[in-house]
């Protein structure tokens, strides 16, 4: 890949480079400059994108066992936080894509990370590679906190040349078994052949054939398993879609090269795939190819009650049962979905009592947001099958919360929202919103539950609430699971038909994100990009200065220890 010229060579430099935060300051000092956004996230895709796949999301030990190697997290930060963007102010617009550009290079070269060879957040934090000999530098400073010493490795090559055999839907179906097969230049070639058909049609079956390869790629349960894709592969063909409208689709090459050969990366895991096919085809025999188009009912308030009954509480086959029953009474899949979405929300907002139990569940949300989205938006024969993915990983998530008893004394309780039910309603409607600001800040879940119920309770009006909660959001720093979740929230709230849930999504926003643990609760970010911008203090997006002892820990789980002021 080659540097572009000037300042925008100099972004791209530091980014492949691992310097995130001047990465991040050269980002936005570019936008004060007057470079627009998708320019510079293009610029940044075309030279991340050949650091992103990796040669498996399973490394084997030196014993034979598995170990898994994260996903890429780089294009989905960019795909939320663009996502994100309707529902922030004018200054901290580009707040929440600030803060995909500043992780952007922690998550470059995640298998050399694993190793200890590269700089970045998954080496610091997850491996503890700062802690063994040689891990930090002359001055004592974490070698992993970056820049690199080393370039970053490109493990799949660039120069293939696209393959462009064949009838459309010849190559369509060459795509998806190439796939299902794991031949990750054979998939590339034919997506790279497909995205130079002129025909907009053409683009349209690539991107749902990819959505539908990426979403039928999921295990039956997470229980005792270390083969997991947890959604992924679902989420990075939905980002493809998403940033391909954001920088051009003539532009769209780096998401390609980014996105496709993953999805055909080992693990490939096909078990739900293969049990919707047979339930399936023993009820409905070849009509499951038209269910879509034939399903045409909504569910009646009672029947989506039932369904969120079976979720929570059923067992595997009951689900499996019920889902089948509601596609042979016509109900529309959308509907059903909408139906699933609405279970999440309730056990996140009734049952979820420990900071430890946002994490899977929370995956399993984002990825039910993609299988909406392809519902919604393409016309695919498979896509009757999408709904018992969406269930089963969802009910698997709620079986691994349930199996930990509730503990009002473990440092991990979120604490009860009606102890702070009265200060709430005391307070003005009008000083809600700033309060829940700033206890979000403070990972203060239970409090930031309770003012969102007064909220919730006291008025109509729900952009101001979604716009407190972007904006919150925006502020975390090195996890764009945070900026993912609140890019599926707003899109569901958005879109769902089932409208008298639709509070119960934003509740469930409130909840995940302050109770969910972190990689830190640092503001640096946000600092540098109001300092940048010249944002005036009284209209920082932080309630208090930062005034914390930060302890990082691995997935995501940090506590911030409050820290004397200094004597005077």
């Amino acid at each position: 890949m080659e540097l572009k010229p000037r300042e925008i060579g100099r972004f791209q430099e530091r980014l492949i480079n691992a310097d995130y935060a001047k990465t991040a300051a050269s980002f936005v000092s570019l936008l004060k400059q007057g470079e627009p956004m998708p320019r510079l996230v293009q610029s940044a895709l075309e030279a991340a994108a050949p650091y992103l796949t990796v040669p498996s999301h399973v490394m084997v030990s030196d014993t034979g066992e598995f170990m898994g190697v994260n996903y890429d997290h780089c294009v989905l930060g960019l795909r939320a936080s663009r996502r994100i963007l309707p529902y922030l102010s004018r200054e901290h617009q580009m707040l929440s894509m600030a803060q995909a550009i500043w992780y952007m290079p922690q998550g470059l070269d995640v298998w050399d990370q694993l190793l200890c060879e590269f700089p970045g957040h998954y080496a610091r934090d997850d491996k503890k590679c700062g802690l063994r000999p040689g891990g930090t530098d002359e001055n004592g400073r974490d070698r992993f906190d970056g820049p690199a010493w080393s370039a970053p490795k490109q493990w799949f090559q660039t120069d293939h040349e696209p393959d462009m055999e064949g009838t459309i839907e010849q190559r369509l179906r060459r795509l998806r078994i190439s796939i299902m097969e794991g031949d990750k230049q054979a998939a590339y070639k034919v997506a790279l052949g497909l995205h130079r058909e002129p025909d907009p049609a053409v683009r349209k079956q690539l991107e749902s054939q990819l959505l539908f390869c990426a979403i039928i790629d999921l295990q039956d349960t997470l229980q005792q398993r270390k083969l997991q894709n947890i959604g992924h592969k679902a989420l990075r063909a939905r980002a493809l879609v998403s940033l391909a409208d954001l920088v051009g689709w003539e532009n769209a090459q780096p998401l390609i090269y980014c996105v496709t050969p993953d999805i055909a990366t080992f693990p490939r895991l096909y078990p739900l795939y293969d049990l919707s096919s047979v339930v399936l085809g023993s009820r409905f025999k070849g009509d499951l190819y038209t269910l879509k188009q034939r399903n045409r009912l909504p569910m009646t308030d009672e029947e989506t009650e039932a369904l969120i009954e079976t979720i929570l509480n059923g067992t595997v086959d009951q689900v499996t049962r019920h889902l089948t029953d509601l596609l042979g009474a016509g109900k529309k899949l959308i509907a059903i979905s909408d139906a699933l979405i609405a279970a999440y929300c309730r056990h996140i907002n009734e049952e979820v009592w420990s900071r430890r139990s946002f994490f899977q569940i929370g995956h399993a949300f984002d990825y039910s947001n993609v299988v909406s989205f392809w519902l919604r938006s393409y016309e695919h024969p498979q896509q009757a099958k999408a709904v018992y993915f969406q269930a089963h990983f969802i009910h698997d998530c709620i079986t691994i919360t349930k199996s930990f008893k509730k503990d009002v004394n473990s440092p991990d309780y979120l604490g009860d929202p009606a102890e702070h039910r009265g200060w709430a309603e005391s307070l003005p409607t009008g000083r809600l919103l700033k309060e829940l600001l700033a206890a979000i800040e403070r990972l203060d879940c239970a409090r930031a539950v309770a003012l969102t119920e007064s909220y919730l309770q006291r008025t109509r009006q729900r952009k101001p609430l979604i716009e407190t909660l972007a904006l919150a959001a925006s502020k975390f720093q090195n996890d764009p699971h945070i900026q993912r979740n609140a890019a599926s929230s707003i899109e569901e709230w958005e879109q769902t038909t089932a409208r008298q849930h639709r509070d119960s999504i934003l509740r469930a926003w409130a909840k995940y994100i302050a109770g969910g643990v972190k990689r830190t609760t640092a503001l640096d970010c946000v600092q540098q990009y109001e300092q940048i911008l010249g944002i005036n203090p009284e209209r920082s997006a932080i309630v208090q200065p930062t005034n914390a002892d930060i302890e990082r820990g691995v997935m995501g789980y940090t506590s911030a220890k409050p820290v004397a002021p200094a004597a005077t």
